[in-house]
Protein backbone atom coordinates (compact mmCIF):
# COMPACT_ATOMS: atom_id res chain seq x y z
CA UNK A 1 0.00 0.00 0.00
CA UNK A 2 2.97 2.48 0.63
CA UNK A 3 4.14 2.01 -2.92
CA UNK A 4 0.53 2.35 -4.73
CA UNK A 5 0.15 5.79 -2.42
CA UNK A 6 2.37 7.08 -4.47
CA UNK A 7 1.09 6.18 -7.78
CA UNK A 8 0.71 8.65 -10.64
CA UNK A 9 -2.88 7.83 -11.18
CA UNK A 10 -5.16 9.96 -9.33
CA UNK A 11 -8.08 6.96 -8.30
CA UNK A 12 -5.26 4.63 -7.47
CA UNK A 13 -3.28 7.14 -5.18
CA UNK A 14 -6.75 8.16 -3.44
CA UNK A 15 -7.38 4.69 -3.12
CA UNK A 16 -4.35 3.78 -1.23
CA UNK A 17 -4.38 6.89 0.73
CA UNK A 18 -8.02 5.43 2.35
CA UNK A 19 -6.63 2.03 2.89
CA UNK A 20 -3.64 3.57 4.66
CA UNK A 21 -5.19 5.65 7.08
CA UNK A 22 -7.73 2.55 8.02
CA UNK A 23 -4.71 0.17 8.50
CA UNK A 24 -3.14 3.14 10.41
CA UNK A 25 -6.14 3.45 12.72
CA UNK A 26 -6.21 0.03 13.72
CA UNK A 27 -2.80 -1.15 13.72
CA UNK A 28 -1.10 2.25 14.53
CA UNK A 29 -0.77 1.19 18.05
CA UNK A 30 0.39 -2.36 19.23
CA UNK A 31 -3.29 -5.24 19.56
CA UNK A 32 -1.57 -6.65 22.82
CA UNK A 33 -4.49 -9.05 23.30
CA UNK A 34 -4.04 -10.42 19.10
CA UNK A 35 -0.24 -10.31 19.84
CA UNK A 36 -0.28 -12.42 23.02
CA UNK A 37 -2.44 -14.59 22.13
CA UNK A 38 -0.65 -14.94 18.83
CA UNK A 39 2.24 -16.26 21.35
CA UNK A 40 0.36 -18.48 22.77
CA UNK A 41 -0.37 -20.52 19.84
CA UNK A 42 2.43 -23.16 19.62
CA UNK A 43 2.87 -22.88 16.08
CA UNK A 44 3.87 -19.18 16.47
CA UNK A 45 5.32 -17.71 19.67
CA UNK A 46 7.43 -15.04 19.85
CA UNK A 47 8.89 -15.58 16.26
CA UNK A 48 5.74 -15.03 14.83
CA UNK A 49 5.84 -11.29 16.46
CA UNK A 50 9.45 -10.47 15.26
CA UNK A 51 8.76 -12.17 11.76
CA UNK A 52 5.47 -9.67 11.25
CA UNK A 53 5.95 -6.30 12.87
CA UNK A 54 8.96 -5.20 10.53
CA UNK A 55 6.24 -5.31 7.64
CA UNK A 56 3.68 -3.87 9.67
CA UNK A 57 5.44 -0.87 11.67
CA UNK A 58 8.62 1.18 10.29
CA UNK A 59 11.73 0.53 12.21
CA UNK A 60 11.68 3.68 14.75
CA UNK A 61 8.69 1.93 15.92
CA UNK A 62 9.29 -1.85 15.29
CA UNK A 63 11.71 -2.95 18.15
CA UNK A 64 9.24 -0.87 20.84
CA UNK A 65 6.26 -2.50 20.23
CA UNK A 66 8.15 -6.08 19.82
CA UNK A 67 9.62 -5.50 23.34
CA UNK A 68 6.37 -4.10 24.45
CA UNK A 69 4.55 -7.30 23.71
CA UNK A 70 7.23 -9.59 25.46
CA UNK A 71 7.13 -7.22 28.52
CA UNK A 72 3.42 -7.43 28.82
CA UNK A 73 3.51 -10.84 28.36
CA UNK A 74 5.77 -11.58 31.05
CA UNK A 75 4.21 -9.32 33.31
CA UNK A 76 0.49 -11.07 32.39
CA UNK A 77 2.51 -14.50 33.58
CA UNK A 78 4.15 -13.39 36.75
CA UNK A 79 0.44 -12.25 37.67
CA UNK A 80 -0.53 -16.22 37.24
CA UNK A 81 2.67 -17.25 38.67
CA UNK A 82 2.22 -14.85 42.19
CA UNK A 83 -0.78 -16.48 42.62
CA UNK A 84 -0.18 -19.91 42.04
CA UNK A 85 2.92 -19.55 43.87
CA UNK A 86 5.33 -20.41 41.46
CA UNK A 87 8.33 -18.55 40.50
CA UNK A 88 10.55 -21.32 38.57
CA UNK A 89 9.43 -24.22 36.26
CA UNK A 90 8.97 -27.81 36.89
CA UNK A 91 11.69 -29.00 34.70
CA UNK A 92 9.16 -32.06 33.62
CA UNK A 93 10.17 -34.23 31.00
CA UNK A 94 7.03 -34.21 28.77
CA UNK A 95 7.07 -33.72 24.92
CA UNK A 96 5.23 -30.80 23.85
CA UNK A 97 5.53 -31.58 20.03
CA UNK A 98 2.67 -33.25 18.68
CA UNK A 99 1.57 -34.36 15.10
CA UNK A 100 5.21 -33.28 13.36
CA UNK A 101 4.72 -32.52 10.01
CA UNK A 102 6.00 -35.07 7.39
CA UNK A 103 5.46 -32.62 4.11
CA UNK A 104 5.82 -29.16 3.08
CA UNK A 105 3.60 -26.43 4.12
CA UNK A 106 3.09 -23.36 2.39
CA UNK A 107 4.25 -21.06 5.05
CA UNK A 108 8.32 -21.75 3.83
CA UNK A 109 9.11 -18.00 4.88
CA UNK A 110 7.87 -18.04 8.15
CA UNK A 111 9.03 -21.49 9.03
CA UNK A 112 12.29 -20.74 7.40
CA UNK A 113 12.82 -17.70 9.70
CA UNK A 114 11.87 -19.42 12.69
CA UNK A 115 14.12 -21.79 12.08
CA UNK A 116 16.88 -19.36 12.69
CA UNK A 117 15.76 -17.07 15.59
CA UNK A 118 14.83 -17.98 18.85
CA UNK A 119 14.88 -16.00 21.96
CA UNK A 120 17.68 -15.55 24.42
CA UNK A 121 16.36 -17.12 27.58
CA UNK A 122 17.86 -16.94 30.89
CA UNK A 123 19.58 -19.79 33.46
CA UNK A 124 16.52 -19.23 35.91
CA UNK A 125 13.64 -20.43 33.30
CA UNK A 126 10.17 -20.00 34.13
CA UNK A 127 7.50 -22.07 32.21
CA UNK A 128 6.78 -19.34 29.91
CA UNK A 129 11.12 -19.31 29.27
CA UNK A 130 10.81 -23.08 28.92
CA UNK A 131 8.09 -22.76 26.29
CA UNK A 132 9.34 -19.74 24.19
CA UNK A 133 12.82 -21.67 24.15
CA UNK A 134 11.03 -24.70 22.50
CA UNK A 135 10.89 -24.90 18.60
CA UNK A 136 7.22 -24.06 17.07
CA UNK A 137 4.85 -26.76 16.90
CA UNK A 138 4.46 -28.14 13.39
CA UNK A 139 0.80 -29.66 12.45
CA UNK A 140 1.17 -31.22 8.87
CA UNK A 141 -0.76 -29.26 6.00
CA UNK A 142 -3.53 -31.20 6.13
CA UNK A 143 -4.30 -30.32 9.92
CA UNK A 144 -2.70 -26.96 10.07
CA UNK A 145 -6.02 -24.91 9.49
CA UNK A 146 -7.77 -27.40 12.17
CA UNK A 147 -4.73 -26.92 14.50
CA UNK A 148 -6.53 -26.82 18.13
CA UNK A 149 -4.50 -24.46 20.20
CA UNK A 150 -6.76 -24.90 23.59
CA UNK A 151 -6.42 -28.92 23.00
CA UNK A 152 -2.78 -28.43 22.82
CA UNK A 153 -2.62 -26.58 26.40
CA UNK A 154 -4.55 -29.34 27.99
CA UNK A 155 -2.54 -31.73 26.74
CA UNK A 156 0.49 -30.08 28.37
CA UNK A 157 -1.03 -29.08 31.14
CA UNK A 158 1.05 -31.34 33.10
CA UNK A 159 4.11 -29.70 31.60
CA UNK A 160 2.93 -26.12 32.07
CA UNK A 161 0.75 -26.20 34.82
CA UNK A 162 1.01 -21.91 34.83
CA UNK A 163 0.80 -20.94 32.03
CA UNK A 164 -1.46 -23.71 30.67
CA UNK A 165 -3.82 -21.54 32.77
CA UNK A 166 -3.11 -18.41 31.34
CA UNK A 167 -3.07 -19.42 28.02
CA UNK A 168 -6.79 -21.19 28.70
CA UNK A 169 -7.85 -17.95 29.61
CA UNK A 170 -6.13 -15.41 26.60
CA UNK A 171 -7.36 -17.54 23.81
CA UNK A 172 -10.86 -18.30 24.63
CA UNK A 173 -11.33 -14.61 24.60
CA UNK A 174 -13.88 -13.83 21.36
CA UNK A 175 -12.31 -12.11 18.57
CA UNK A 176 -14.62 -9.98 16.53
CA UNK A 177 -14.05 -8.89 12.79
CA UNK A 178 -16.85 -6.25 13.78
CA UNK A 179 -15.49 -2.54 13.78
CA UNK A 180 -16.07 -1.22 17.37
CA UNK A 181 -17.93 1.53 16.21
CA UNK A 182 -20.24 -0.47 14.37
CA UNK A 183 -21.26 -2.49 17.73
CA UNK A 184 -22.38 1.01 18.85
CA UNK A 185 -24.34 2.38 16.06
CA UNK A 186 -27.19 0.53 16.51
CA UNK A 187 -28.23 3.28 19.34
CA UNK A 188 -28.58 6.02 16.94
CA UNK A 189 -30.66 4.46 14.35
CA UNK A 190 -33.20 3.93 17.35
CA UNK A 191 -32.50 7.54 19.38
CA UNK A 192 -32.71 10.16 16.14
CA UNK A 193 -33.49 13.96 15.99
CA UNK A 194 -37.61 12.69 16.56
CA UNK A 195 -37.08 10.03 19.34
CA UNK A 196 -34.36 11.52 21.13
CA UNK A 197 -36.54 11.49 25.02
CA UNK A 198 -36.69 7.53 25.06
CA UNK A 199 -35.74 5.52 28.28
CA UNK A 200 -32.75 3.36 28.62
CA UNK A 201 -35.24 0.50 28.95
CA UNK A 202 -37.54 1.55 26.11
CA UNK A 203 -34.15 2.08 23.74
CA UNK A 204 -32.81 -1.65 25.03
CA UNK A 205 -36.20 -3.44 24.39
CA UNK A 206 -36.48 -1.83 21.12
CA UNK A 207 -32.69 -3.12 19.78
CA UNK A 208 -33.23 -6.65 21.52
CA UNK A 209 -37.27 -6.78 19.84
CA UNK A 210 -34.96 -5.95 16.79
CA UNK A 211 -32.38 -8.55 16.75
CA UNK A 212 -34.88 -11.07 17.72
CA UNK A 213 -37.23 -10.72 15.20
CA UNK A 214 -34.52 -10.26 12.48
CA UNK A 215 -33.03 -13.54 13.83
CA UNK A 216 -36.34 -15.39 14.10
CA UNK A 217 -37.06 -14.52 10.27
CA UNK A 218 -33.93 -14.81 8.99
CA UNK A 219 -33.89 -11.28 7.85
CA UNK A 220 -30.03 -9.97 7.59
CA UNK A 221 -28.85 -5.86 7.70
CA UNK A 222 -27.64 -4.74 4.97
CA UNK A 223 -23.96 -4.25 4.26
CA UNK A 224 -24.83 -0.53 4.22
CA UNK A 225 -26.75 -0.39 7.83
CA UNK A 226 -24.06 -2.88 9.54
CA UNK A 227 -21.34 -0.53 8.43
CA UNK A 228 -23.00 2.52 9.39
CA UNK A 229 -20.51 4.92 11.58
CA UNK A 230 -22.64 7.10 14.50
Amino acid sequence: MNEKSSDTRDFMKKMTTKMNEKFAKHWGECNLLMAIGAVLDPRYKMQLIKFCFPHIYCAEECDSHINEVRESLHALYSVYASIEGQTSANTSNVNSDIDVSKGKRKRVAFDAWAENHSDVIPENKTELDIYLEEGICKPSDENYDEFDALNWWKVNAMKFRCLSKMARDVLSIPITTVASEAAFSAGGRVLDQYRSSLKLETVQALICMGDWLRHDLGVKLSPTVEDESP
